[in-house]
């Protein structure tokens, strides 16, 4: 498998405790080039709650018999792990931060970014930065809270962000110019 310039995770939760992950979609990116889907239901080890099965549909019904996030664990690192790990929004991080803690399992060391903060920058003409606005905004086929659908969502968002910006990958991490130094730049 050739080794992602960046990939994107998305998980969703089977209830308020950001643990109970019950769907993990990841996506990689090479020169723009989609080059690895993952996706698969979690049993969360927990209960759903109607609140979370009414966002994304997943019931206890659909995760029986498969994996819990431990027996996953290694094969997330492996896709994550050392990678630049796009999140939309500081959600996703937090859930696996949380599902590690609950497991005592390591953290899955990643650089991360947020394609909320990338969207922000690029588009800032925008009402809000939600993933189903942007979608809408850059056209993308998208089911909102499916985990997959919406990792390849938030990888198009960096894509087209980098392209609108010319910023590269690296560029992202730096922090945004201030706008004394832009103003100084222009004067």
């Amino acid at each position: 498998m050739i080794s992602p310039d960046f990939v994107v995770i998305d998980v969703e939760t089977a209830c308020s405790r950001t643990s109970s992950i019950c769907q993990i979609g990841i996506v990689g990116y090479t020169d723009g080039i989609e080059v690895l889907a993952y996706e698969t239901l979690v049993d969360p080890c927990d209960e759903f709650s109607p609140f979370n099965i009414g966002i994304h549909g997943i019931t206890a019904d659909h995760v029986l018999g498969k994996p819990n996030f431990a027996a996953l664990h290694s094969e997330l690192a492996g896709h994550l792990g050392g990678r630049v790990t796009v999140a939309h929004s500081g959600f996703d991080k937090g859930a696996l931060g949380r599902a590690c803690e609950r497991d005592a399992l390591p953290p899955i060391a990643a650089r991360w970014l947020d394609s909320v903060t990338i969207a922000r920058r690029a588009w800032p003409e925008l009402p809000n930065h939600k993933l189903s606005t942007l979608a809408a905004f850059l056209e993308l086929e998208h089911r909102h809270h499916d985990a997959l659908s919406d990792a390849r969502a938030a990888g198009q968002v960096v894509l087209r962000a980098m392209a609108q910006t010319g910023l590269t990958l690296a560029d992202w991490f730096a922090p945004p110019p201030s706008a004394r130094s832009r103003r100084q730049a222009r004067g």
